[in-house]
């Protein structure tokens, strides 16, 4: 099996989603990541790393179905990463099948490799391989990537960490989602109100204005101001194409978590310097649309209910986690300490 390559800054988080109670969040990580991935026929290299680096860890992390449908999923996109198209290869040959025989993102000395290290079933597929077979597309007979459900993409966007945020919106350039457009355009009124609410921590006055001009539910418009890692607030800036200096000092001022981290505030300006409008819109409209979803659950009432309490509560086991992560070295600093203490 190939090495894996460091995680980045802020991944362990999200593979630790699964060590807890409840439901495991990384098969259905893996499965829209991949769906955003697909319905783009191109990546730079940058987003292909950060697919690779995510995908190689999570595939470690889930069992044989997920990685056998993953395999056959990218067996038939033409420019799938070959270091995970290698990793897939070198699974279980029910993993592996679709690879060995019509994958065309490996070389012939790739599939020597895995012929030598695996020899047996995989050996033997490899030779029976066409040798000069058309490259696989998608057709009629091989079905196109899922569109994701917009409550399910929703909770995963605000459970994700930040690498995987990024991962999300870079993709979104190529989600078959349309684009919404903002309630109206933000004058230079507009602007001021809602930067000078932020300034005196007007929190409430600052969710309004989201609500208002997004589009959004109010108990949205204050969760993308209370999100403790800032991507949404820099979404509804790039959706509503706010400033980026005014973003930059909305962030210190109204969010302590990225506000007391100049570097996160860059790393958060950059986000907004990079991601397009139309990405930022695009998922501004999953949120309504989940929004609308919601609604409509809440008028059918309690009959209606177990439609949507599984992923209600995964996303909930996904944030607890991510919250129980984030605090560990404060709870193991509280727990040495009582170790030493004497009652």
């Amino acid at each position: 099996m190939t090495n894996a390559t460091p995680a980045p800054a802020g991944l362990e988080d999200l593979l630790d989603l699964g060590h807890g109670d409840g439901i495991d969040m990384r098969p259905t990580l893996l499965r829209v990541l991949t769906d955003l991935y697909l319905q783009r026929p191109t990546h730079t290299p940058e987003d292909e790393g950060y697919y690779t680096e995510l995908a190689l860890r999570l595939i470690d992390a889930v069992e044989m179905p997920e990685r056998a449908a993953l395999a056959a999923r990218l067996a038939a996109f033409p420019s799938a990463p070959r270091l995970v198209l290698m990793r897939l290869a070198r699974d279980d040959i029910e993993v592996a099948a679709p690879i060995l025989t019509h994958a065309h993102g490996l070389t012939a000395a790739d599939l020597d490799a895995v012929a030598t290290a695996c020899s047996g079933a995989h050996a033997n597929m490899i030779a029976a391989r066409p040798v000069a077979a058309a490259p696989a597309v998608q057709s009629a007979t091989t079905p196109a990537p899922n569109a994701p459900d917009a409550a399910e993409l929703t909770e995963l966007f605000y459970a994700a960490g930040a690498h995987e945020r990024r991962l999300i919106l870079t993709n979104l350039d190529y989600a078959m989602v349309e684009p919404s457009q903002p309630a109206f355009a933000m004058q230079r009124t507009d602007i001021w109100r809602l930067e000078s609410a932020a300034l005196q921590h007007n929190t409430e006055a600052v969710v309004r204005e989201l609500e208002r001009v997004l589009g959004v539910s109010r108990a949205h418009a204050r969760r993308i101001v209370n999100d403790e890692l800032g991507e949404p607030i820099v979404v509804a800036a790039k959706a509503v194409e706010l400033p980026s200096d005014v973003l930059q000092r909305m962030l210190l001022f109204m969010n302590p978590h990225v506000g007391q981290s100049v570097d996160r505030v860059y790393e958060l300006a950059e986000l907004h310097r990079d991601i397009s409008v139309d990405a930022a819109r695009r998922l501004v409209a999953i949120w309504r649309e989940a929004d609308a979803a919601e609604n409509v659950r809440v008028r059918r009432g309690p009959a209606h209910e177990a439609e949507s309490i599984s992923w209600r509560t995964a996303a909930e086991n996904a944030r607890r986690a991510l919250s129980k992560v984030s605090r560990r070295p404060e709870l193991q600093q509280e727990a040495r300490r009582r170790a030493g203490h004497v009652p």
